[in-house]
């Protein structure tokens, strides 16, 4: 099995009914243009790409660890090291 981890550790906004209501707007956008779209590419000037995924955040492994011994949450405080460890690297450090 390959062993690839994340370039930079981020979480967006992949997927949700927010993505798809931006992906339809998007879509609505291109297809109202009046002057018609003479480039394949044209339609990135009609509707700014990152407004569809504009949702992401990164919180590093110190972050985490930190959050994890100051929280006052006692659903947080229950869990051990090794679990909010196994979570970052979930969402943060694996593919």
């Amino acid at each position: 099995m390959s062993r690839s981890y994340k370039k930079f550790p981020v979480v967006k906004d992949k997927s949700g009914p927010a993505k798809k209501f931006a992906k339809r707007l998007s879509s609505k956008a291109v297809r109202r243009y009046s002057a018609g779209i003479h480039a394949g590419r044209m339609y990135r000037k009609i509707f700014c790409s990152w407004n569809i995924n504009d949702f992401w955040f990164y919180k590093s492994f110190r972050e985490a660890i930190r959050d994890w011994e100051t929280s006052d949450v006692p659903k947080v405080k229950a869990k051990a090291k090794k679990q909010i460890i196994n979570e970052w690297a979930k969402y943060y450090y694996r593919k």
